[in-house]
């Protein structure tokens, strides 16, 4: 009797955990892509202002990622709009969702790696060399 419940809890379209899972991620690996600005700015900063000012290094961050952020959270998730993408996803068959599969890992390691390149890139602004323990 309690199945449909665990499975509205888990898999609900509109408040289950998987939605609250994606909308984390969603926002988390989305964050990442304009931390590449924040970290050339932060450089920027750094390097001609000679000091690291907290508030002004966490005012560095917010915007670029505000700025990119919010629309593309409006687009998916303002009004529902994500139920929309599970009614094409529903309707879909294996091929296509393998695609949208390796779509999605791309994104994901694409986030990792643009903060990667985003922090040496800081790094190179600020002419700082970096000793890894395999060197």
């Amino acid at each position: 009797k309690s199945q449909p419940q665990l499975d509205d809890l888990f898999y609900g379209k509109k408040s289950g955990f998987s939605i609250g899972l994606a909308h984390h991620n969603f926002g988390a690996f989305y964050s990442i892509y304009p931390c590449i600005f924040s970290f050339v700015i932060e450089g920027l900063y750094i390097k001609f202002n000679g000091e690291m000012n907290t508030f002004v290094i966490l005012v560095i961050f917010a915007i670029p990622v505000g700025i990119c952020y919010i629309p593309a959270y409006k687009a998916v998730f303002s009004n529902d709009k994500y139920l929309k993408y599970f009614k094409l996803f529903e309707k879909e068959d294996e091929h296509w969702h393998k695609k949208w599969k390796r779509r999605t890992t791309a994104f994901i390691l694409g986030a990792i790696a643009s903060i990667i390149f985003g922090v040496f890139l800081c790094f190179t602004i600020l002419d700082v060399k970096v000793r890894f323990p395999w060197m």
